[in-house]
């Protein structure tokens, strides 16, 4: 099997886990295998299965497993995972040439393994590029025509509806404001970076800043995971940072001029920030791939903005070059890359308002801002973050963010980040337990990729190509035949970064400078701006602020008031089928799914925390005609009269092939009642997302549904005394989910950055010994909580092995600040192939807290049997005593 192959992947289910508890002592207390003579890592004795390019080797407590590659990792925003025989091993330690591949793992099936691959964590082709070059925009457009008005689709409904439910009085990118463009160069090694092996990058970006000299709100960009250099051979950039000679660094912060001069001619600040050397390294020296790294990024160039904007003197000294370089001289240096910029530090100085900041980043960028405003959270004066935009996102670990307005926008035909996990950002924030007063919400854009919302990463721009790589695909390929098809939906080129430049900039003008026109493209109301309402299918689900809001049924847990009958159940559920240590819900997709990660971005396992509960709701089924599921409405919640409207959440299931539908009925508490099909009110709701043969379309996407107050009173129901909401099956059989049920108002509530409590985990060292033992792992808070904080545990290669739990909730109680969790080893009384192993935590999905600057952090486990190799062995790792003792 080649290694680059796509193969499909089994993660083992909880039946698994019994008969795996069951072989760990015997598979790692038992004598190897005799190991393959082959190229690779490891010494002979300590190898205990081997192949072409790859071995597994004994360590402490587990294995370790490495692919040697055939050529250098392409550069995505998405990370490698390791895969034996079909089984996930989790992601994979990358090397600093790109070409090695590790993980470690307590899993004793890759003793005996017959094939180790590799592919991207969502699941997407490991080596597979699409096109470098984009097709005629008219053959586009005329593709559009023929979807929408479904041509050549047999009369099937169309997956496209241009225009939303109405136009914005105004267009976010219609600014007529004065403005300067200039870029600033501080030197490539001008900065220390974060938690990335103690390397420094650049301080360095692109500013537009309105010339009329005042205070402005300030929004600072940050991209992705893109090549940080290249030449005219190797399009896709060289190794290393700074760019080695012969090749130049790809400006990818400059690929945002769209959204930032629309901004600036608003009256608004935007600081456009590169991130090269961190992705240059991130894979390969960061324990979280950098999100801590760009998080503290965004916060540097905060305090270098402030020093400017108060017009003190700004310098900093560059190790590539040897110079001390000030923010004129950097303007200066900007100025190679664009000669136009005029400004200087004396002009620059005074445009900022700090008591008004926003963020936006996009796929890496994008957790990267997140990460920005939860370490902000930490601080003990944290800057004014108001609004974070999070553009095509990646979410490792599952961040919680709270007190700051958030939007998450997804594009439906990403080729990079192609689960969608981004949108965990919205789902674990919204049920996170915390007291703000915020609006969140998820923006699924139809027909659009992960690049192109960059120029710079969009051809001809040199390394630039379509990162839908299934160029044939009839709903997102760009080929002749999946224009032709009648089902495509992809925008072009322009049209995206069109669509970017108008929702970025509306977002902050209505975050930051309370727009009311543009404050409906982000609370579920639909209205889009007129430079996009004429081609794209943008769709919403908003959560309004707490003080705006009333929930009925949130259908996240089990509640009496929610009741099903007939031949309708309704079951709790939560994450995909096929976790590896059991949960306490039943899981929302069927056993033995055939569904891909791709296909239910709710329940796709984050990286650093694949077993951690994920987004439960209620799974809707029905095998006739009678029943329904009705919500009675307490008696503290009858009077809705204050409220505008009704709104709730709502997919089809898998087992629905194309469309179903339900009755709504409203009824107050004399009888009166108001009903609808469902299909009506919003029909994406009851249909599903466009599909083809592509195991990544198809998706379960939840769709929000809206009924006015004003309808239901004009029926004739006294919204001082509602009494019930019911919802019905029309069909004979089916299914789908439910979520989120309330009354409420469109607001954008008050962002309210605050200090607060701050989850991390510290590392851990053990002897292995020769039988069961216990590591204590210690997860602890900043500072004491008066509420209750909950996070979880997670062991990364601990699946089904030694080190278990793999996956742990912990439990602070108010005033506690710490928990030591154990962790149990199985040993043994073989020898390994090194002194000591070490195993990945992290600390994910905090409730009332944030995660903190030290949420990753390693088990070691000391080879106490000695080495098969001539590596000295390590110092005994004595006893821990108590791990809570400091905190």
């Amino acid at each position: 099997m080649s290694r680059s192959t796509r193969i499909p992947i089994r993660r083992p289910g909880v039946a698994a886990l019994a008969a795996a508890g069951a072989l760990v002592a015997g598979v790692l207390g038992a004598a190897a295998p005799a190991a393959a003579s082959s190229p690779g890592t490891g010494t002979a004795a300590a190898r205990v299965a081997a192949g072409d390019g790859w071995t597994v080797t004994r360590g402490a407590a587990g294995y370790t497993v490495s692919l040697r590659l055939g050529s250098r990792l392409p550069v995505r925003d998405d990370v490698p995972e390791l895969v034996a025989d079909g089984l996930d091993l989790g992601p994979a330690a990358e090397s600093a040439d790109g070409r090695t591949l590790t993980a470690t793992t307590t899993d004793p099936a890759v003793a005996k393994a017959s094939s180790i691959a590799w592919q991207w964590s969502t699941g997407g082709a490991s080596t597979a590029a699409g096109p470098a070059s984009l097709p005629p925009a008219a053959d586009q457009l005329a593709a559009q025509r023929r979807t929408l008005t479904g041509a050549g689709k047999d009369g099937r409904p169309s997956p496209y509806h241009p225009g939303g439910s109405g136009r914005t009085p105004a267009d976010p990118t219609a600014g007529h404001g004065s403005y300067t463009v200039a870029d600033y160069d501080f030197g490539a090694q001008s900065l220390p970076l974060a938690d990335i092996g103690g390397i420094r990058g650049e301080l360095e970006g692109r500013i537009y800043v309105p010339t009329d000299h005042r205070p402005h709100p300030l929004v600072v960009f940050l991209h992705g995971r893109h090549s940080a250099c290249y030449n005219t051979t190797t399009l896709k950039g060289a190794s290393g940072w700074p760019c080695p000679a012969g090749t130049a660094p790809i400006l990818s912060y400059a690929g945002y001029d769209a959204a930032g001069e629309a901004l600036a001619a608003a009256g608004y600040t935007v600081v456009s920030i590169s991130a090269n050397a961190v992705n240059a390294n991130d894979n390969q020296l960061s324990p979280d791939d950098g999100a801590a790294t760009r998080g503290q990024l965004v916060l540097d160039t905060l305090t270098m903005l402030k020093a400017v904007d108060a017009g003190r003197a700004v310098g900093y000294h560059d190790a590539a070059t040897g110079r001390d370089v000030t923010f004129d001289q950097a303007l200066a240096a900007g100025r190679a890359t664009y000669p136009q910029g005029t400004l200087t530090a004396r002009q620059f100085a005074g445009t900022m308002d700090f008591g008004s900041i926003g963020l936006m980043g996009h796929s890496r960028g994008g957790e990267g801002v997140v990460t920005a405003a939860t370490l902000n959270e930490a601080l003990p004066h944290p800057w004014s973050i108001r609004s974070v935009f999070a553009l095509a996102p990646i979410d490792f670990t599952r961040a919680t963010l709270p007190d700051v307005t958030t939007t998450t926008l997804l594009p439906y035909c990403d080729g990079d980040v192609s689960d969608q996990q981004g949108q965990h950002f919205y789902a674990d924030s919204r049920d996170g337990a915390f007291d703000d007063d915020v609006q969140r919400s998820d923006i699924w854009v139809m027909g659009t990729d992960h690049d192109f919302y960059n120029s710079s990463w969009t051809p001809p721009y040199p390394g630039a190509s379509d990162d839908w790589s299934k160029a044939d695909d009839p709903v997102c390929g760009t080929s002749p035949a999946a224009l032709a098809s009648g089902q495509n939906i992809r925008l072009t080129a322009a049209q995206q970064y069109q669509v970017g430049a108008a929702y970025i900039a509306g977002f902050f003008e209505s975050s930051l400078g309370h727009v009311a026109a543009f404050q409906g493209m982000f609370d579920g109301s639909g209205t889009e701006p007129p430079s996009v309402a004429g081609f794209a299918d943008v769709r919403t689900v908003a959560q309004q602020p707490a003080s705006a809001r009333s929930d009925l049924a949130t259908f996240r847990s089990a509640s009496p008031l929610v009741r099903a009958s007939g031949d309708v159940t309704a079951t709790v559920c939560a994450s995909k089928y096929g976790r590896t240590v059991p949960e306490a819900l039943p899981y929302c997709t069927n056993p033995g799914s055939t569904l891909t990660n791709q296909q239910v971005p709710y329940w796709t396992p984050a990286n650093y925390a694949p077993n951690v509960p994920l987004n439960p709701m209620t799974h809707v089924t029905w095998t006739g005609p009678g029943g329904a599921v009705a919500v009675s409405v307490p008696a503290r919640q009858r009077d809705v009269a204050r409220y505008d409207e009704l709104s709730f959440d709502m997919s089809p299931d898998e087992s629905v092939a194309a469309a179903t539908d339900m009755t709504l009925t409203v009824t107050d508490s004399r009888g009166r009642h108001w009903s609808s099909a469902v299909s009506a009110l919003n029909p994406w709701a009851v249909t599903r997302m466009p599909a083809s043969t592509s195991t990544t379309l198809g998706k379960i996407v939840l769709q929000q549904v809206h009924v006015p107050t004003a309808t239901l009173r004009r029926a004739g129901l006294d919204l001082h005394r509602l009494a019930s909401v019911r919802f019905t099956p029309a069909g004979p059989a089916g299914g789908a989910y439910l979520s989120d049920l309330a009354f409420d108002s469109k607001s954008p509530g008050s962002p309210r950055p605050r200090s607060r409590p701050t989850v991390n985990v510290d590392s851990a060292s053990v002897e292995e010994g020769s039988g069961p033992s216990t590591v204590r792992v210690a997860v602890y808070l900043s500072r004491r909580s008066a509420t209750p904080v909950t996070a979880y545990l997670t062991v990364l290669g601990a699946t089904t092995g030694a080190l278990e739990p793999a996956m742990s909730k912990v439990t602070f109680r108010p005033g506690a600040t710490c928990v030591a969790v154990p962790v149990p080893i199985t040993g043994d009384t073989l020898p390994g192939a090194s002194p000591a192993t070490s195993y990945k935590t992290a600390v994910s999905v905090p409730t009332d807290a944030v995660l903190g600057a030290h949420d990753f952090a390693t088990i070691t486990v000391r080879e106490d049997d000695g080495t098969t190799g001539a590596a000295a062995p390590s110092p005994p790792a004595g006893p821990q005593g108590d791990v809570c003792a400091h905190h």
